[in-house]
């Protein structure tokens, strides 16, 4: 029951950090900053993350692997119906490919803070990590970067694009520069003029036939890929539970234990919590 209640409160603390960073900043993400928007002392704070880098890397781990989780839930769904769709294998597998960056297009609009935390954390030239925040979020970094590389690998061994030994490389490039074209979005009027998803799709296109993708294979998975996309996107997934669909508020209501029985089987677990109070009768 404790280290329950414990997961909660840092969840809690987690998403008021999501909602601060969300609206000042990684400069106005301060343990004091969190401490106000719970009502919580700062100390308290300390106690789950005991140093800004730490709860910056905590915030990483969590946008990351969120997005991955989407990517894991998406995968599976229209692998099941592109598969439907009676493409060979070596189409199936350019499938995946493009069926990525239809994901990718989506998580800017189905999960949006994640896939804003992750782009910001790009961008961001402070050095705030020690040995041990890094040791934590490079592994889930990994696990983003692994999503493109097995989709390409995938493709290059079932000989719908060629040299398996490039994956690695291509997938890194996949990954930046779908990132970098999502960054057009955030640019004043230019998003209103280029449709970045648009542009995603055609960098895809000219990507995978310069791996050697044969372009009428390209052309007969355009369709099946978008159409797939489109009928079961991202926010409908059933996996689908974003910082915003769970309507985090940081505000929550406090709660009141009836010990009127005398029953003190749970002190224990009220001990651990700050926004818990006692009626006793």
């Amino acid at each position: 029951m404790r280290q329950q209640l414990r997961q909660e409160k840092r969840r809690r603390y987690l998403d008021a950090a999501v909602v601060i960073v969300m609206r000042d900043g990684f400069d106005g993400l301060t343990m004091g900053a969190i401490a106000r928007e719970v009502g919580a002392a700062v100390g308290t704070i300390y106690g789950y993350f005991p140093a800004k880098g730490a709860l910056m890397s905590e915030l990483q781990i969590y946008a990351i692997e969120t997005i991955v989780g989407a990517w894991t839930e998406a995968r599976d769904t229209w692998s099941a119906d592109l598969t439907e769709a009676g493409l060979s294998e070596s189409r199936l597998a350019l499938a995946a490919i493009l069926a990525f960056g239809e994901y990718f297009s989506q998580l800017r609009s189905a999960y949006p803070e994640e896939f804003r935390l992750q782009q910001m954390q790009l961008a961001e030239r402070t050095e705030i990590f020690d040995d041990a925040d890094l040791s934590r979020l490079i592994p889930a970094a990994a696990a983003l970067l692994r999503c493109s590389y097995q989709v390409l690998d995938s493709a290059a061994r079932a000989g719908a694009i060629v040299d398996p030994d490039a994956s690695e490389d291509r997938s890194i490039t996949l990954a930046l520069t779908l990132n970098g074209l999502a960054l057009i979005d955030n640019v004043p009027y230019v998003a209103e003029l280029i449709s970045s998803s648009q542009l995603s799709r055609q960098l895809l296109l000219d990507l995978v036939v310069g791996w050697g993708a044969d372009p009428i294979d390209v052309d007969a998975v355009i369709d099946a890929v978008t159409l797939v996309a489109d009928t079961t996107p991202l926010h409908a997934l059933p996996g689908y539970q974003s910082h915003r669909a769970r309507n985090v508020l940081v505000t929550v209501e406090p709660h009141t234990i009836d010990l009127s029985d005398n029953d003190f089987a749970h002190v224990d677990a009220i001990v651990e919590r700050d926004d818990v109070s006692v009626a006793r009768s």
